[in-house]
């Protein structure tokens, strides 16, 4: 009887060692933003209003070295697309990554000439401390930018054609590992139940 309750006292300790480790290492999510100066500020304002940040996520600048850079910066910096007020130092090796450790907006801009603030190739973010799996939108681009529409019930009449879809069209969120994460999760908690069913045995 004595060898039983302490196989069953390994198994569940086994388990409660694994789950505490999966749900850890689960919640960090990498975001790869394609970064380039072709398709304007409006692509980035819609590209982060699809992904939710949190402390600890990693955001991946995707450029290729020489023809871009990177840099996170103040507010004012940002609005004004001033290549001073850093807050971190310039990243120009492709890929870059960030990890982001705090709350709050975080402000990204190439330095490249014009790259900001005719190319639009600058990015607002916002991070949370807590693990929402809802998106959360993004502030605008600068503080020039006309307001989104507000919600109602329906919209005012208009003699303008509807809006084209454009580049400027956010795509469907990629480089989140949400679902991979999941899916290490999931293995690696079917993995600790055959150890410790093995450990039982």
């Amino acid at each position: 009887m004595g060898p039983k309750i302490l196989s069953s006292t390994t198994f569940v300790f086994t388990i409660v060692i694994a789950l505490a480790a999966v749900l850890q290492t689960a919640e960090a999510e990498t975001h790869t933003v394609s970064w380039s100066n072709t398709v304007g500020a409006d692509f980035y304002t819609s590209w982060a209003a699809n992904h939710t940040f949190k402390v600890g996520d990693v955001l991946v600048f995707d450029f290729t070295t020489g023809r871009h850079d990177v840099a996170e910066l103040s507010k004012d910096a940002y609005e004004k697309c001033n290549v001073t007020g850093f807050i971190s130092s310039p990243k120009s090796e492709g890929p870059a990554n960030y990890t982001l450790s705090a709350t709050g907006d975080h402000y990204f801009i190439c330095l490249f000439p014009e790259h900001c603030d005719q190319g639009g190739q600058k990015l607002t973010i916002a991070v949370t401390g807590d693990s929402g799996s809802a998106p959360r939108p993004a502030p605008a681009p600068s503080s020039t930018s006309t307001p989104p529409p507000s919600k109602s019930e329906s919209p005012p009449p208009s003699t303008s054609p509807p809006p084209s879809t454009s580049s400027t069209t956010a795509p469907p969120p990629e480089g989140s590992t949400g679902s991979s994460s999941h899916v290490l999760t999931i293995s690696t908690v079917f993995m600790s139940i055959a150890i410790a069913l093995f450990c039982l045995l």
